[in-house]
């Protein structure tokens, strides 16, 4: 799930909102959204 909500995240099908129900949901932790909503420089790079 985590890999499919990023994807639509990155791509612009889904907003913050969306990662935010999820956590709700128990479909991602916390810490997965934070990856998500605000990546790592290590990612970036």
């Amino acid at each position: 799930m985590f890999e499919r909500l990023k994807r639509l995240y990155d791509e612009g099908k889904i907003y913050e909102a969306a990662i935010r129900n999820a956590v709700e949901k128990g479909w991602l932790t916390e810490e997965q959204a934070n990856e998500i909503l605000n990546p790592s420089d290590e990612q970036k790079g």
